[in-house]
């Protein structure tokens, strides 16, 4: 797989794997202000034969924050999503940031899994964080 930092070419696709995994999305205009316009904002894209499989997008800080992940249904459970998680880390420390956090949904075990067994530890609740669904806080330390 091919790990890039996004451009504005692949916003339509992000917002197209957006909407094919959470229903919705972040939106068109939020993606390229994020991009264009936001310092703190990472996006990146993991591609296989030139075709994105899936994106995380990340704001880093001493704090950084995962902001969306996903990987298209018909990719997953083949490596991409820790690939990518792993190439986010590694990205991170190599900024600086000290913490990596991240809100997942309740029901979402899979990736509570796949948060879990990089190290990642449950911080706390935000309740009906997904209008009607609680969120759990995952947070890691990338450079202690």
């Amino acid at each position: 797989m091919n790990i890039r930092l996004a451009t504005v070419e692949d916003i339509l696709s992000i917002v197209s794997l957006e909407k094919e995994v959470f229903k919705e999305s972040l939106g068109e205009s939020f993606l390229y202000d994020e991009m264009m316009l936001n310092p703190y904002s990472h996006i990146v894209i993991g591609e296989v034969e030139h075709k994105m499989v899936g994106y995380i997008g990340l704001r880093v800080d001493e704090k950084a924050e995962i902001m969306n992940f996903a990987i298209f249904p018909h990719e997953q459970k083949k490596g991409y999503g820790k690939a990518l998680l792993t190439y986010a880390l590694d990205y991170l420390k190599t900024h600086h940031a000290k913490t990596l956090s991240l809100e997942v949904r309740e029901s979402n075990l899979v990736a509570q899994k796949l948060y879990l067994s990089f190290g990642f530890k449950k911080s706390h609740i935000r309740k009906n964080y997904y209008q009607n669904e609680d969120a759990i806080v995952f947070i890691k330390e990338v450079n202690p």
